[in-house]
C-alpha cells in the first residue's frame, strides 16, 4: 500500500454554473495562494441536462459555459493567481467520471468541489456527482458542504486541521498532505483517535462487552493508553518536522466523536484517508470517513489510498521526509 504524494501544484474546481457550486472557489483560491498552486476551472456539458440547477439556468451550451468560466478565471487571476479553464464540450452522461478523468489528464493534485448538504441527504443522496467523484477519482477530493449561498464568502483560514486515525498505516496516508497544508496555512494538526466505551462497542466485540463487561472495560482502557502513546509518537515526529501538532484520544462512538471534535473546532478542516478503489463502493458506504461527511459541515479532504497491483495489502508508513 502506498501513500498519495503530497503535491499541491494544481487544483481542479468543477463548476455547474450555479452560485452554490461557486462556493468552492474561495477555498480553492486560498489553497492555491498558500501552496503556490495553479487553478483549473472545469465545466462538463451534460447529456439531457436539466434546464435549471439550484434555481439557476443550467449551462448546456459550450459557448455560454466558456464565457462563464472565462469571466470567473479573469476575476481569480486578478489576485495574481495562475488560472485557466476548460469546457468539456462533448455531452456526457456520467459527469462525475468525466471530472475524474480530467483530474487525471491534467494531473490535478486536489479536486475542490461543493456538495449540497441537507437537500441531498433528504433525498438519500450525498450529492450524486460528488459521491460518484469520491468513488472513482484517484486524486484527493476536498468537499465543501453548502446549503445556501452566503452573502459574503467567509474567509477560509482553518486554525486546525483534524486527521482522524485508527491505528492503521492506511489511515496515516492522509498525514503527508495534511502536514503540508498545515504548514502552508499556518494551522495546527490535530491527530484524533476514538476508542469506544463499553456502551459504544460495536461489531464482534459486542458479545464480550455484554457478557464480560469488566474485562471489556479494562481492555478498552488499555486500548486508550496505547492510542495515546501511538498518537503522541506521531505528533512528536510531526513537531520535529516543523509541523505544529497535538494528539487527542476521545471515547465513544467513532463517527459521533469525530463529528463532535469537528464542531468544537468549527474553523477547521478535516483531512482523512479513505479507500477509493473502483468497484468497492461498499467500502465508501460504510467507512468512517464517508459517514463523517454526513455529520459535519467542515470542509473535508479525502485522500485515496492507492494499492499497487504488484503488492496488494502491503503496507508502508509515510516516509519521514514526506512529513517535512
Amino acid at each position: 500500500m502506498s501513500t498519495t504524494a503530497a503535491r499541491t501544484d494544481r487544483i481542479l474546481v468543477p463548476l455547474d454554473g450555479s452560485r452554490l457550486a461557486e462556493t468552492a472557489i474561495p477555498i480553492a483560491a486560498r489553497l492555491a495562494e498558500a501552496c503556490g498552486a495553479a487553478i483549473t476551472l472545469l465545466h462538463v456539458i451534460e447529456k439531457a441536462a436539466p434546464s435549471s440547477i439550484h434555481g439557476e439556468p443550467h449551462l448546456a451550451k459550450g459557448a455560454e459555459a466558456d464565457a462563464y468560466l472565462e469571466r470567473l478565471a479573469k476575476r481569480l487571476a486578478s489576485g495574481g493567481r495562475t488560472v485557466d479553464y476548460h469546457v468539456h464540450e462533448v455531452p456526457v452522461g456520467d459527469v462525475a467520471r468525466s471530472i475524474a478523468g480530467h483530474a487525471d489528464e491534467q494531473a490535478s493534485d486536489v479536486v475542490v468541489m461543493s456538495t449540497h448538504g441537507a437537500g441531498d441527504l433528504r433525498r438519500g443522496l450525498w450529492g450524486s456527482n460528488a459521491q460518484r467523484v469520491l468513488q472513482i477519482c484517484r486524486r484527493p477530493v476536498l468537499l465543501v458542504r453548502t446549503e445556501r449561498v452566503p452573502p459574503v464568502p467567509p474567509p477560509f483560514e482553518p486554525a486546525t486541521i483534524m486527521v482522524p486515525l485508527d491505528g492503521t498505516v492506511a489511515a496515516e496516508a492522509a498525514l503527508p498532505l495534511a502536514a503540508k497544508l498545515a504548514r502552508a496555512l499556518g494551522a495546527q494538526l490535530r491527530l484524533v483517535m476514538v476508542v469506544p466505551t463499553l456502551e459504544t462497542v460495536a461489531g464482534d466485540h459486542q458479545p464480550r462487552a455484554t457478557f464480560l463487561p469488566g474485562t471489556t472495560r479494562v481492555l478498552l482502557d488499555v486500548q486508550q493508553e496505547q492510542a495515546t502513546a501511538y498518537l503522541e509518537d506521531l505528533a512528536q515526529s510531526l513537531r520535529e518536522a516543523g509541523v505544529s501538532s497535538v494528539a487527542e484520544v476521545r471515547r465513544g462512538a467513532p463517527v459521533a466523536e469525530l463529528a463532535a471534535d469537528a464542531a468544537e473546532h468549527a474553523d477547521g478542516l478535516v483531512v482523512a484517508a479513505t479507500h477509493g478503489r473502483a468497484g468497492l463502493q461498499a467500502i465508501w458506504s460504510t467507512s468512517v470517513a464517508t459517514r463523517l461527511l454526513k455529520r459535519t459541515n467542515a470542509p473535508i479532504l479525502l485522500v485515496p489510498i492507492v494499492e499497487p497491483a504488484s503488492s496488494p495489502g502491503a503496507a508502508a508508513r509515510p516516509a519521514p521526509e514526506a512529513l517535512s
